[in-house]
C-alpha cells in the first residue's frame, strides 16, 4: 500500500515491496545517467512507488515531452515536492524572527544610551543647580534639562512605536511558522491528515495503552481505471469528495482522518466500541456508492464509485505496526470477497 509524501518523508514498505521498488527504480536512475545517491533514489523510489502523486505528475510530464531528467532536476523535484520546499520556508522564517530580535536588541539599547546620558547630564545640571545663585544661569539648567527630558521622552516614544510594528512581524511570523507546521502534518489535495502525522497519532495512542480507538483503511475500488478513463484531474476530484466525507464525520466527534496514501485513506474512530465504527464505515461506504458523481461542468456522470474497508481494533500491547497491518489485511479480506464491502479483524 503506497503513502503520500509527508516532511519529513516515512516510509513504511514492507521489506518485500521495497525490495521491488528498488528493482524498479534503479533502470530510471541508469536511463537519465544520474548518480545513485540519495537525492536521486528518493526522487524515483517515490515515483515507482506512487507514494507522490504531485512529483509522479511533474515527472510523467517531463517524460511525456521526452525531456531528460539530469540531476540538477532531480534535487529540483527533490526539494519541491520529497522536502515540500519546508527547509526554505523553515530558513526564510528563522531569518525573518533574527532580524526582528536584532532589531529590537538595537532599539532597547538605543534608548539605554539615551537614557545614560540623561542620567549623566542630569547629575551635571543638579551639581550645578546647587552651586549656583544666578536665576538666568538656573533658568538655563532648567531650560537644559526640559530639552533633555523632551529627547528622551522622544526616544521611549519611538521606541514604543517600533516595538508595536515589532509585535506585529512577530505575529506574522507566527502565523507563517504556524502555516509551515500545518502543512507539515497536512495532505496537500485532500486537505486530511498526512501519513507521518497518522503514525505519529496511533503511536502516541498505542504507547498510553488504555484509549478504545478502532483503525480502519478505506480504498477507492478500481481507482486507477477511474484516473485512465476521466483523467487524473477528476480523479483528484474523487478523492477531495471522498476525504470531504471523512470530515464530516470528525467535525463533532474525537475521530482522526488522514490520507493513508494514493486512493487509501483512514480513520481512527476514538472512544467507541468496533461495532459501532463498523456501522459508522459503512455510513461512509454508503455515501460515496450513492454520490453519482459527475464530470465537472457536465451531467454526465462517471458512474459508481464504491470502496473497500479494513478495521482493526486496538487490542492491549499493539504497536502501530500490528494495528496497521491487521487492517490491511481486513482490507484485502473485503477486496478479495468482490469490493464495496467491510471486514473487521
Amino acid at each position: 500500500m503506497s503513502t503520500p509524501s509527508s516532511f519529513p518523508p516515512v516510509y513504511t514498505e514492507p521489506f518485500h515491496q521495497a525490495s521491488e521498488n528498488l528493482r524498479r527504480t534503479l533502470p530510471f536512475i541508469n536511463q537519465h545517467q544520474t548518480p545513485v545517491n540519495p537525492v536521486n533514489y528518493a526522487v524515483w523510489y517515490e515515483y515507482v512507488a506512487g507514494t507522490n502523486q504531485e512529483l509522479k505528475k511533474a515527472i510523467d510530464s517531463r517524460l511525456q515531452k521526452q525531456q531528460k531528467i539530469t540531476a540538477e532536476i532531480t534535487q529540483q523535484l527533490y526539494e519541491k515536492y520529497v522536502l515540500m520546499g519546508m527547509p526554505e520556508r523553515l530558513e526564510a522564517t528563522n531569518n525573518g524572527l533574527r532580524l526582528v530580535v536584532d532589531n529590537t536588541i538595537n532599539q532597547i539599547n538605543r534608548v539605554e544610551l539615551a537614557a545614560d546620558d540623561f542620567s549623566e547630564d542630569l547629575a551635571v545640571q543638579q551639581s550645578r543647580l546647587e552651586r549656583s545663585d544666578d536665576i538666568s544661569e538656573i533658568k538655563g539648567f532648567l531650560s537644559e534639562i526640559l530639552e533633555n527630558t523632551r529627547k528622551l521622552g522622544q526616544s521611549s516614544s519611538d521606541l514604543k512605536h517600533e516595538l508595536a510594528e515589532t509585535t506585529q512581524e512577530i505575529l506574522k511570523l507566527r502565523k507563517e511558522l504556524e502555516a509551515v507546521k500545518q502543512q507539515a502534518k497536512t495532505d496537500s489535495l485532500t486537505g486530511l491528515l498526512n501519513r507521518g502525522c497518522l503514525n505519529q497519532k496511533l503511536g502516541e495512542l498505542c504507547h498510553k495503552g488504555e484509549t478504545l480507538f478502532t483503525f480502519a483503511l478505506f480504498d477507492i475500488d478500481n481507482f486507477k481505471l477511474v484516473n485512465d478513463k476521466f483523467g487524473h484531474l477528476l480523479g483528484d476530484r474523487v478523492l477531495q469528495f471522498f476525504a470531504s466525507l471523512l470530515k464530516k464525520h470528525c467535525q463533532n466527534e474525537p475521530h482522526i482522518a488522514a490520507r493513508f496514501g494514493g486512493e487509501e485513506m483512514a480513520l481512527i474512530f476514538m472512544d467507541i466500541p468496533a461495532h459501532k465504527a463498523v456501522q459508522i464505515a459503512d455510513v461512509i461506504r454508503q455515501q460515496l456508492a450513492n454520490s453519482n458523481l459527475k464530470k465537472k461542468d457536465s451531467e454526465e456522470t462517471i458512474g459508481t464509485v464504491t470502496v473497500s474497508v479494513g478495521l482493526s481494533q486496538y487490542q492491549p500491547g499493539d504497536t502501530t505496526l500490528n494495528i496497521i497491518e491487521r487492517a490491511d489485511v481486513a482490507l484485502y479480506e473485503s477486496k478479495a470477497a468482490g469490493r464495496n464491502c467491510i471486514t473487521l479483524r
